[in-house]
């Protein structure tokens, strides 16, 4: 009886949000929105959203995972998944910056796109909706030499740096100097090399090779700290 019951709470959200009131907002927003269910199949997209990913005229994405879909973003599933599941997980936002070719133009561009993790009544994860913002950088070359498909994602992979040590991390996998990393953050020369040596045992490295290596191990190769966002780069909607 029980595994029936959690059989039943667990459906599809195809049925259980049908009759909740956000789908009719979502109906009528300007802005895309969507909601994918805890296996990451997509439930709902609104006309903004299906334009917004240029996703071809009469494709039935209902249940469909994201690398079924016949646009350029398929290709980043794997990273898709994983913050669709750490949304889920955290029971906070997930928030990344995608890069690809959206619209029905199909322009190189990148998107703010956070998701949210919804819940049954009995708090057990329904799966995500998730909105997008066209992401635009006034000063883009501190974060891209060459505009280029990708996925960043704002929430660190690992919860082991502060705040001002995922700033010089960040820097530093860009292979910027201790005294250009200085200059960024307002920092002295010295406090930099010293942080960064506690970053290094933080990373079991000695080097900054071993730093770039742990990234690409870890996934901080796509991450940008908020803070650089909010205090370094200016951008707008």
């Amino acid at each position: 009886m029980n595994e029936h019951q959690n059989s039943e709470s667990k459906k599809s959200t195809v049925d259980s949000l049908g009759k909740v009131p956000m789908i009719a907002m979502m109906e009528h927003s300007k802005m895309p929105w969507g909601i994918k269910d805890n296996q990451s199949r997509y439930v709902y997209l609104n006309e903004a959203a299906l334009d917004m990913a240029n996703i071809p005229a009469g494709f039935d994405f209902e249940g469909r995972l994201d690398e079924e879909f016949p646009c350029p973003w398929s290709e980043f599933a794997p990273e898709i998944y994983a913050q669709d599941r750490k949304a889920e997980s955290s029971h906070q936002t997930a928030e990344t910056i995608t890069t690809s070719y959206y619209t029905r133009q199909a322009v190189l561009e990148p998107y703010y796109i956070p998701k949210f993790p919804i819940y049954n009544q009995n708090g057990e994860s329904l799966g995500t909706v998730f909105c997008t913002k066209k992401f635009s950088f006034v000063s883009i070359s501190d974060f891209f030499n060459h505009l280029k498909p990708s996925v960043l994602t704002l929430n660190p992979p690992v919860d082991i740096f502060t705040e001002k040590e995922l700033d010089i991390i960040f820097y530093a996998f860009q292979k910027l100097s201790s005294k250009e990393i200085a200059t960024k953050l307002c920092l002295s020369h010295r406090a930099i090399e010293n942080r960064l040596q506690r970053i290094y045992e933080k990373m079991g490295v000695t080097s900054l090779a071993g730093l770039i290596e742990y990234c690409h191990t870890t996934g901080l190769n796509h991450h940008v700290p908020k803070n650089l966002l909010r205090q370094g780069i200016e951008f707008f909607w």
